[in-house]
Order: C-alpha cells, then sequence, then structure tokens
C-alpha cells in the first residue's frame, strides 16, 4: 500500500498496513489452519522448562549461598524474572501471532539486519546445540541406567566400531524430529505426556517430605548480604528457568492465540516455577546446605535416599521424561525459526514448506536435524553452547525490550494482551539478563565476547546478502 492510500484509508504513512493484515492475517495464509490447543501450548513451555536444569542446578546454587533463605530467595528471585519475561511476550505473541518466536519480535522492533543476526546464532548453535546437548546427555546417563552398561557399550556395524552415546544421541533426535513431522497435533500430546508425568509425580513426592520433614534452618539468620556470591548463585538458576518463552515459537499454530498464547506462557512458566520450588524446598528438607553442595545431580540423590536403589531408577525414568520433553519442545522451536527466516527470504526457500495435511514445516525440521547430528558426531557442541550463552541472554532481553520499543513506535497495533504493571516486568527481566552478561564479562567469561562475534557474523552477512540487492532497487545501506 502506498503512503497515499494509506492517507486516503484513515492511517498515516508511518503506520503501515493494519495489524491485523500484517500479523494476524498473514498467519492463517502462510501457516495454514491454527492446530495446537491451549493446553498443548503449555505443555510446551512446561516441557522446555523442565530439563535437566532444575536437578543439577540446586547443589551449584547450595555450594554459593550461606542459608537456606538464601538458597530460597535466589530460587524465588528465578521464578519473578521468568514470569516477568512470560508476562512481556505474551504482548508480543497475542499481538504478532506468527511462528518464529524472537525472529519475528526482532525484526519488527529492531530491523532486519538483528533479527537476523539473532536467527543465524539460534539456528546455527542454540537451538541444534541445545538439541545435540541434551540427546547426548539422555545417551550417556539416563539410559544405561535404566538398560544396563549395555547401553553404553559400543556398537558395530557392517564391520564399523561406532560409540554408543553418539549413535543414540543421533536416533533420539531422528526420532523426536519424525514426531513433530507429523505435526504439532501429535507432538503436542507426546509433550503433554512427556512434560505431565514428572510434574505430577515430582511435585507430590517434594511436597509430602516438606510436610512431613519440614525446612531446617529457615528461621536462623540469613548470614552475611554478599552480592557477588548471589549473583553467581543465580546463573544457574536464570539457565534452569529457561524455555519460560516456548510458545511464541509456535503463536501462528495456536487456536485463538490473542487468548491462548498469554495463559499458555504466563499459565506454563507460573506452573513449572511452582513445582521448582516445592522441589528445591524438598531438596534442603532432605540434605543439609553443605551436603546438598556435594551430591552433584539432585534429582537421582534425593530418590536414593527416600527410596533407596528402586527410587533411584524411579527418579532416573523421570528425569529422563523432562530431558526427552525439553528435546520435544527444542525440536519444535528451532525448526519455526528456520521456517520463518526462510519465509522471510532469508535462508533456502524450500525451508519455508510446510506439509499441507499437518502443517509441519517438514524441510526445516529436517534441517535442523541434520546439523544437530553433526554437532553429535563433532562433539564439540559444548562448546558451542558456552559461545551462545550470552546470545541466549541478549536475545532474550532484547525480545522482551521489545514490548517497550513497539509501544512508542508502534501504537497504532491492536493489542489482545497487554503486560500488566507495565513497564515493570520487561524492565526486571531486562536487568536481571543484563546483568548476567556483566557479571560474565567481569568474571573474564570468553563466551560474552564471543557470542557478540557471532552477532558481529551474522550482521555482516546480513549486510553482504543484501547488498548487491540492495544496490539494484538502489535503496544504498537501508536496513529496513
Amino acid at each position: 500500500m502506498s503512503g497515499t492510500q494509506a492517507i486516503q484509508a484513515g492511517r498515516s504513512p508511518r503506520a503501515g498496513p493494519a495489524p491485523e493484515a500484517t500479523f494476524a492475517a498473514a498467519a492463517r495464509t502462510e501457516q495454514g489452519p491454527p492446530r495446537a490447543g491451549g493446553w498443548q501450548a503449555a505443555s510446551f513451555v512446561a516441557g522446555s522448562m523442565l530439563g535437566i536444569g532444575i536437578f543439577i542446578g540446586p547443589p551449584q546454587v547450595a555450594a554459593h549461598v550461606s542459608s537456606t533463605v538464601w538458597y530460597l530467595f535466589v530460587w524465588t528471585a528465578g521464578a519473578v524474572v521468568a514470569l516477568c519475561g512470560a508476562l512481556s511476550v505474551a504482548e508480543l505473541g497475542a499481538m504478532m501471532p506468527r511462528s518464529g518466536g524472537e525472529y519475528v519480535y526482532l525484526r519488527e522492533a529492531y530491523g532486519k539486519p538483528i533479527a537476523f543476526a539473532a536467527g543465524v546464532v539460534q539456528i546455527l548453535a542454540i537451538f541444534p546445540g541445545s538439541l545435540a546437548a541434551l540427546a547426548v546427555a539422555a545417551a550417556s546417563f539416563q539410559l544405561p541406567a535404566l538398560l544396563g552398561p549395555a547401553a553404553a557399550e559400543p556398537i558395530r556395524f557392517l564391520g564399523v566400531e561406532l560409540a554408543a552415546a553418539p549413535l543414540w544421541a543421533s536416533l533420539i533426535v531422528v526420532a523426536f524430529t519424525a514426531i513433530n513431522h507429523l505435526g504439532i497435533v501429535v507432538s503436542g500430546r507426546v509433550e503433554l505426556l512427556l512434560a505431565g508425568v514428572p510434574v505430577v509425580l515430582l511435585a507430590a513426592t517434594s511436597t509430602v517430605v516438606v510436610a512431613v520433614r519440614g525446612l531446617p534452618g529457615v528461621a536462623a539468620p540469613a548470614g552475611a548480604f554478599d552480592a557477588g556470591a548471589l549473583a553467581a548463585a543465580f546463573l544457574p538458576v536464570y539457565f534452569a528457568y529457561s524455555g519460560w518463552n516456548a510458545a511464541i515459537y509456535v503463536a501462528g499454530e495456536i487456536r485463538h492465540p490473542e487468548r491462548s498464547l498469554p495463559r499458555a506462557l504466563v499459565g506454563g512458566t507460573a506452573g513449572v516455577a511452582a513445582v521448582y520450588l516445592v522441589l528445591c524446598a524438598g531438596f534442603v528438607a532432605l540434605f543439609p546446605l553443605r551436603r546438598l553442595a556435594l551430591v552433584g545431580e539432585a534429582g537421582t540423590a534425593a530418590a536414593r535416599e527416600l527410596f533407596g536403589t528402586a527410587g533411584e531408577a524411579v527418579a532416573t525414568l523421570l528425569i529422563l521424561c523432562a530431558v526427552l520433553a525439553s528435546i520435544n519442545g527444542t525440536v519444535l522451536g528451532g525448526s519455526r525459526i528456520v521456517q520463518a527466516m526462510a519465509r522471510n527470504g532469508e535462508g533456502f526457500a524450500f525451508a519455508a514448506r510446510r506439509d499441507p495435511r499437518t502443517g509441519a514445516p517438514v524441510a526445516a525440521l529436517w534441517l535442523q536435524a541434520a546439523w544437530s547430528i553433526v554437532l553429535v558426531a563433532f562433539r564439540r557442541f559444548d562448546e558451542l553452547l558456552a559461545y551462545t550463552s550470552s546470545a541466549m541472554l541478549v536475545t532474550a532481553a532484547l525480545s522482551v525490550l521489545a514490548v517497550m520499543v513497539l509501544r512508542w513506535r508502534r501504537p497504532e497495533f491492536d493489542r489482545p494482551y497487554r503486560v500488566p504493571l507495565y513497564p515493570l516486568p520487561p524492565l526486571v527481566f531486562a536487568a536481571a539478563s543484563l546483568s548476567v552478561v556483566a557479571i560474565l564479562a567481569l568474571r573474564g567469561d570468553s563466551s560474552v565476547w564471543l557470542s557478540l562475534g557471532w552477532f558481529g557474523l551474522g550482521l555482516a552477512a546480513h549486510r553482504l546478502l543484501r547488498a548487491p540487492n540492495s544496490l539494484q532497487r538502489g535503496e544504498g545501506s537501508r536496513s529496513r
């Protein structure tokens, strides 16, 4: 629509097309009819959050704090920060119900180069790296514990000896990619099962433990205030709560996103946060703080303490379910970023295609699986994740702050849901995220500078790829 046409239609040229045409109608046209319900959307949030972090995080937190009060305070602060993030992106998702997550919001708020750079980091490192790491963790620890030592022994195939963990991990990646190939309805049902069982059983067990044993040390003096120790303790908490935004990656595939998406984001995050707090309370009810700091993985240690060997096996199974739920959510979310970038001409064109029957972005799914398997085989995904951890924090902060940017730049957009207590939630989340980045930098963590390098390469790649087309259209160096 030209500027003259916009004025005749009663809108300023700056405003552009009506929000309904820009987002909601485009989602219906490009992504087909919505298929996922509100419960499935909430399960993607819960499943993505409930991973290995809640089991390895508590001992790390216990090692940095001086009392149970500070231990519970840090986990509560993490819950508040995650809820602030969920409340904030809920406004963006309801306003722009398109699959692709942060990429969609960054593109609208800050322009194509920043969105492209963030998307490159996500599709080449964060999502496939996380998928590879989770799959290898399940193949290395949970499967041998459940199936016996034979599951960790090398496998001979056509005369070639293959390491067990990478092979099982690759099969896990393929299996969950195939599940997502069948469509969001199938993957949503799988997520409900995998995430729901651990949430219910773990929450119930921890509640009983806390009720019977109580919380030793809560009434005791909290100890001297140590800001540095609390900041270090907050790092594993922050990562344990990651996944609170999982539903935004499939916003265009959710029925009635203006209502369902905010409920899924806020409800799923609040539900898992409550489970986390009960679990963490259960851990300190079982172990003195100093002992908790030494147990390594708290879930299995707690089950062994309560129920012996049988309890340890049950805990391993529950942890495996939680890890597989996180894998399923990662496959789902990462593929939608690949598809969204391709849809906007910033990736392989064929990756934008969807299965006409299931609506699944099949090419994007299998491209992601292929790259994840390469990372599994290469066995350097742990370094890749370290390099991009700071980029994850910055991307999330930019996305949440986009709420404020778009309220200023696009006040005319229809907002079915608005952040309560605005602007407090986005400011709290951004302050916490950027503080973590600053702490990493002050501690000399090279991942901060390497993540900035990833972004820099993405920006440079966008400029190089766009330059020939821009010159042909006479656009010069415009980025939008």
